[in-house]
């Protein structure tokens, strides 16, 4: 198992993906912004540091589509945006079980930000954090269930995510969080197996 859990996208991914290697995109989280800027940046960013990206529109492509491009890329990375909103639109394709299937072969999951925190076992405890209404046709908060902690991310690094995630750590004492800043990473080699390291 191989995880790379971020705030937002950082050059630490080159210390474990060569340069020339192709990253499944998926950008589904920010679909419903008007402005995607992060998503763009981040899309940006990995073309700057020579990673060859393969765009995997979860809400457009069939699922035979969407899961001929996943057998065929060396990483994937799950950028930003609500969520609620990518998690149902992963449901609604059916897609959660291929990317566990795809993490289990021990290929490279990257997540950013919303791409991070579907990778615990619910998200149903960041509804101080995000928008729920943006996604009314999930049924249930279930993640990936990859990991058996949950990630806070943007911690120390904008102020109304500080705040959140120290009310979210307080308001649920018997589950495990990691708050990371925008310059940090959590690698994971196991569900219960993890380090926060600096990335910068």
């Amino acid at each position: 198992m191989k995880l790379i859990l971020l705030s937002s996208n950082n050059e630490i991914i080159k210390i474990y993906l060569d340069e020339g290697k192709k990253i499944g995109f998926i950008p589904t989280a920010s679909e419903l912004d008007e402005n995607r800027w992060y998503m763009e940046r981040d899309k940006a960013k990995l073309l700057e540091m020579g990673y060859i990206l393969e765009d995997i529109e979860i809400t457009k492509e069939s699922i035979e589509e969407i899961k001929r491009k996943i057998e065929n890329v060396d990483a994937l990375f799950i950028a930003g945006g609500n969520a609620y909103y990518l998690l149902q639109q992963l449901k609604k394709k059916n897609i959660i079980e291929i990317i566990k299937k795809f993490v289990q072969q021990d290929k490279l999951y990257i997540g950013t930000s919303a791409g991070a925190v579907i990778t615990s076992p619910n998200i149903e405890v960041i509804e101080d954090m995000d928008n729920k209404d943006m996604a009314p046709e999930l049924k249930s908060f279930e993640a990936l269930d990859i990991i058996d902690f949950y990630v806070l991310p943007h911690y120390k690094s904008k102020e109304k995510y500080t705040v959140k995630a120290d009310f979210i750590e307080k308001k649920y004492p018997n589950l495990k969080f990691e708050k990371i800043s925008d310059e940090q990473a959590i690698i994971v080699t196991g569900r219960s197996t993890y380090t926060v390291v600096e990335t910068k």
